[in-house]
């Protein structure tokens, strides 16, 4: 009976396990040491984004999102749902323009970029044109959006990217004084 109750202890603690980590500056300098191709990682993001445009009644060229009407005004809508995958499509500089939509090329992808996090670690995060995680428009299909979060939205990478990744490490043993 303890054999049993272990191994479902062991299965649910595996799949409790994510399968996802966050985008690190250390993680990108692994990817980048190991010469493993950006094009080939999966990315997702990890909260949702929502981004809103008032429609004037001559603009009715709505390439992405959805149109509603509120309060008698015509709203242009893009949501962003939390574990979207994305792929890169271009890296310029530090940041990365990762594309949500099928088949979009760089003006429906969105920027991110490292920014200082909470435990010191820099984390891909979403950045303005400009690089500046402090913004309230943002660029999109050709359009300046509003954006309606309440959470940074960073990227997430599939732990598998980093399977067969061979690490050398050594362990230093201390110097102690004769």
């Amino acid at each position: 009976m303890k054999r049993v109750a272990i191994l479902f202890l062991g299965l649910g603690l595996l799949s409790s396990c994510s399968e996802k980590t966050q985008l690190t500056g250390s993680l990108m300098t692994l990817i980048k040491e190991n010469q493993l191709p950006l094009d080939k990682i999966q990315f997702y993001n990890d909260n949702a984004l929502f981004l809103e445009r008032e429609l004037n009644a001559s603009d009715a060229n709505v390439k992405s999102g959805k149109v509603m009407i509120v309060n008698g005004k015509s709203i242009n809508r893009v949501n962003l749902e939390p574990q979207t995958p994305g792929v890169l499509v271009k890296e310029s500089q530090d940041q990365l323009l990762i594309s949500f939509e099928a088949g979009a090329g760089i003006e429906k992808s969105l920027h991110f970029a490292p920014v200082l996090g909470e435990r010191g670690e820099y984390y891909y995060q979403l950045v303005d044109d400009s690089g500046s995680p402090t913004f309230s428009r943002l660029s999109y299909d050709g359009n300046k959006y509003l954006l309606y979060n309440k959470k940074k939205v960073r990227l997430l990478i599939m732990k598998s990217s980093f399977s067969g990744l061979k690490v050398n490490s050594k362990r230093m043993r201390g110097n102690r004084i004769k």
